[in-house]
């Protein structure tokens, strides 16, 4: 054992230390010496625990120290929109809560901590956050010390000791914080007001197609298979970069979510219109097959579709006295998926045209259109008619046997 006296002591007679060469995990050689120690075998003791964590590569780093490391090793691996948002969240949540701690600090209680901030946070008009945004947060977490795990030396995950953020159930959900859509009905209503063919042919494409909104951004009119009547979906823009366009704007045009490229058929009704598209763009100047189908030369910004969107759904209202769902862009893409449930086609071809999973589609768009529940009822009630049927048979029967309960608490329920 490289202990030592030093010639210094302290004033409560530490004067014990040790002093030790060792290869870092990058495979530096350095040289550490201790704190002073009371005494020889103190000191030995803490001499045998810092080779020991040595032996198991621990770095001595601040949890914003590994986080970079982090991101530098995935580099390659993890797309560009969900490395912006996976930043965003740690830089607003987390590493301003632990990132200047030794990671080797962080312990169940620490974590623990944290959550009740998370717990207390609000955004916008004093809202707390969602249950899921929460989750989030705790599995971002929980892969940035996974990281700390395998290549700081970091003994214990102390996120995955801890439970996860959890709902009482006790919230009452509101209609508006379900999942929307609209019916073929209130889609017509909404249709019939836009004047500009562009947005018309825009949401005629989200709710036929049920593609997202930067898949139907990103397409150019290379991506028309007029001949087949079908449309490759294979790109999508997203606003989630630091990096900015020709343009100035800040997007870019990467692959489709979860890499589902597909390639789905048209309507007819949606051919006819996007023919029409086609032709008003070709009589433009420098138009060519690489412009965006919606928007020309540039693609249509984010912005400008939500402001059209309100605008039209209003109008849906003064036009016709008759308010319908104002839904988001996405959820055109609900009511074209539940629309397809409704009519009883097959998960498996949903969840292509989607580009999503069987899963996915059976545990979000399972819900029904109202006409569909009528169905139900109607089913329902044919039972309830049979068993009235058996009910007035015995009725008359039973009725001269049972005697007639006086200031009953319950009412016998009549077949009518």
């Amino acid at each position: 054992m490289a202990t030592f006296k030093s010639k210094v002591v302290t004033k409560d007679e530490r004067k014990w230390y040790f002093s030790v060469c060792y290869v870092t995990a990058n495979g530096e050689k350095k040289r550490k010496k201790s704190r002073l120690y009371a005494s020889r075998p103190e000191a030995q003791e803490a001499e045998r625990q810092f080779l020991a964590d040595v032996k198991q590569n621990r770095i001595d780093i601040t949890f914003e120290e590994m986080y970079y490391q982090y991101l530098d090793y995935t580099e390659e691996s993890i797309k560009g929109s969900t490395k912006y948002c996976k930043n965003n969240r740690n830089k607003n949540h987390i590493l301003n809560y632990f990132g200047k701690m030794n990671i080797h600090n962080i312990t169940v209680n620490t974590v623990i901590a944290w959550k009740s901030e998370i717990s207390k946070k609000t955004f916008g008009k004093g809202k707390k956050y969602s249950l899921q945004y929460k989750q989030t947060l705790m599995k971002e977490l929980r892969i940035d010390l996974t990281y700390g795990l395998t290549f700081c030396g970091l003994k214990e995950n102390a996120a995955r000791m801890v439970m996860n953020f959890q709902d009482k159930g006790e919230a009452v959900i509101a209609d508006e914080e379900k999942i929307r859509y609209i019916t073929p009905d209130e889609y017509n209503l909404f249709t019939s007001v836009i004047d500009k063919l562009v947005f018309k042919v825009f949401f005629a494409f989200l709710y036929y197609m049920g593609v997202r909104k930067g898949e139907a951004q990103a397409l150019t009119w290379e991506d028309m298979l007029w001949n087949i009547g079908k449309v490759r979906i294979i790109k999508t823009i997203t606003n989630k970069t630091d990096e900015l366009d020709a343009n100035g704007f800040q997007l870019k045009i990467t692959n489709t979510k979860n890499r589902k490229n597909r390639t789905i058929k048209m309507p007819r009704i949606l051919k006819v219109l996007l023919f029409e598209l086609y032709q008003y763009y070709s009589e433009f100047e420098g138009f060519n097959e690489e412009w965006f189908v919606f928007g020309g030369c540039c693609h249509m910004p984010s912005t400008t579709i939500d402001r059209e969107k309100d605008y039209y759904f209003a109008l849906v209202s003064k036009t016709y006295g008759q308010k319908i769902n104002r839904i988001t862009n996405h959820e055109f893409r609900h009511s074209h998926a539940s629309y397809l449930i409704s009519r009883g086609i097959r998960p498996e071809r949903i969840a292509f045209r989607l580009g999503d999973t069987v899963e996915v589609v059976m545990g979000t768009y399972a819900h029904l259109f109202p006409e569909v529940e009528d169905e139900i009822i109607d089913e329902l009630d044919l039972v309830e008619d049979s068993t009235c049927v058996e009910c007035s048979l015995t009725t008359k029967k039973e009725s001269l046997e049972l005697p007639r309960l006086k200031n009953s608490l319950f009412v016998s329920a009549n077949c009518t």
